[in-house]
């Protein structure tokens, strides 16, 4: 039987990063394969490859099956990325503050239109093509399913601008399957999501395994994330034992006298129209106070963030005090900004491949992802010495978009704690990272936090993902 797609690889380097010295696979039809191993291994290099997207010399891959209408079949490939989603949305000029901006995010299309038969099928304004109502009645019974198994029916009405970071994963997934490729490349399909979400789609990809129509590929960091349908296995790199599926014990040495409040929200209401997100919600952050902030996709985490960092244009219309003193008194958002250093996925999706490292770091001053030659030597000596410490200063001239993913949270790390700001927000920073490169990211979060005595809100969706350093939880469940 012949392959779905062959891949032979005598060698794959790319700059300093050797990938494979030697790979072959043959993805034959009923088959539906797991690729795992720890970042860094390739697994994203993989998937490019096997999508069409990378081309390399003395790596050949073939495809078995016809091209929609006769065309390149690569075009039967769809596949689901952090990457991919960057590039996606950042044809709408889309960035990480876009949702907080009520006109702005007027310019990104609805999650109904954006979910359409015409945008899924690619067919433009003016394109002159005849639809049936036969396809479009056959897209419809694809499409309500897809959006119930993945929870976008209460979403169709909202701007893609408007989304949480999982929400966004979600629509992305949906629009995938809405292609009806021969070929599914997951990479980290779970990453951002929270466990109901997890759950049902694992759910639905399995249905769609059974159903034969389409071949399915999971990357992951992990042997015991990938879903149980997966009758092949490719394990690249020394793969990680099994993460821990039960919170790590903190750390800290009890909680630190309270200091002077950094945040408070003081009966404060978030609404979009009739979805209230808060009504009545106070919370207080206190100088040296490490706060742990969980809860399920869409139930408010990103908004408290956006409170905090001076992005929510709904922060006026509330009793909302940031560093001492309430929004919409005078102060501008960069007073704000300055005093808070932030990681966030959409941050790293924002930030310049090009760039340096070192300059990535520095751009930590200027609160933008673009550096600004403003630095001077001392500002210098204190990126040089945080990128020591990540074990980064040999790459500090390299471009940041050259460092495996890894190493690129890191940067980022770096780069938050370079001013020295009375207050971190990490939101899923250690997303999409390993077993080691978290349990190193804890550990040098620990100990920066307690050299500098900033305070931290740190969310995430994994329960092993925990600091030792944490002294106060958040739940934003409803």
């Amino acid at each position: 039987m012949r392959p779905l797609v062959h891949l032979e690889a005598s060698r794959l380097r790319i700059g300093r990063r050797e990938f494979f010295s030697a790979l072959s696979l043959d993805w034959r039809p009923g088959e539906h394969w797991g690729v795992v191993g720890p970042n860094s291994s390739g697994k994203t290099t993989l998937l490019r490859l096997l999508s069409g997207d990378l081309a390399a010399p003395g790596v050949a891959v073939d495809y078995g099956f016809p091209g929609r209408g006769g065309g390149d079949p690569a075009a039967r490939v769809a596949v689901v990325s952090l990457e991919r989603q960057a590039e996606e949305l950042a044809a709408f000029g889309m960035y990480a503050q876009m949702r907080w901006n009520s006109t702005e995010e007027e310019s990104t299309p609805a999650v109904d239109d954006w979910l359409s038969f015409e945008s899924v099928e690619g067919i433009g304004p003016y394109e002159l093509r005849t639809v049936t109502k036969a396809e479009r009645e056959a897209f419809a019974r694809r499409r309500a399913p897809l959006l119930r198994a993945l929870r976008l029916e209460h979403l169709l009405r909202r701007r893609l601008a408007e989304l949480s970071n999982g929400e966004t994963r979600r629509a992305f997934l949906a629009k995938a399957l809405l292609s009806r490729p021969r070929l599914l490349l997951l990479d980290e399909p779970f990453a951002g999501l929270d466990d109901e979400s997890r759950r049902l789609f694992a759910a639905l990809l399995e249905r769609l395994a059974r159903g034969r129509a389409v071949s399915i590929l999971v990357a992951s960091l992990f042997e015991d994330e990938l879903p149980p349908f997966l009758n092949r296995r490719l394990r690249l790199g020394n793969c990680q034992p099994p993460a821990p599926r039960s919170p790590s014990p903190s750390k800290a040495k009890g909680r630190p006298r309270p200091g002077r409040p950094l945040v408070e929200m003081r009966g404060v209401r978030i609404a979009y129209g009739d979805n209230v997100v808060f009504d009545g919600f106070d919370w207080t952050v206190r100088a040296g106070e490490r706060w742990l902030l969980t809860g399920p996709n869409g139930s408010g985490k990103s908004t408290l963030i956006a409170l905090m960092t001076g992005d929510h244009l709904q922060s006026y219309a509330n009793d909302l005090r940031l560093f001492g003193r309430r929004r919409g008194t005078g102060e501008s958002i960069w007073d704000i900004k300055r005093r808070i250093g932030w990681v966030s996925p959409e941050l790293h999706l924002e930030m310049d491949p090009a760039q340096t490292v070192m300059e990535t770091v520095l751009s930590g001053f200027n609160d933008t992802p673009l550096y600004v030659p403003t630095d001077t030597p001392a500002k210098r000596r204190a990126a040089e010495s945080l990128l020591r410490r990540m074990g980064l200063f040999g790459r500090r001239v390299d471009p940041f978009g050259n460092l495996a993913s890894g190493e690129q949270r890191f940067v980022l790390l770096a780069r938050a704690f370079v001013k020295r700001p009375p207050l971190l927000v990490l939101d899923e920073p250690c997303q999409t990272l390993d077993a080691a490169h978290r349990a190193r990211f804890h550990a040098l979060l620990d100990r920066l936090c307690e050299e500098t005595g900033a305070a931290l809100v740190y969310t995430t969706h994994l329960p092993d993902d925990v600091p030792g350093c944490i002294t106060h939880r958040l739940s934003t469940r409803h």
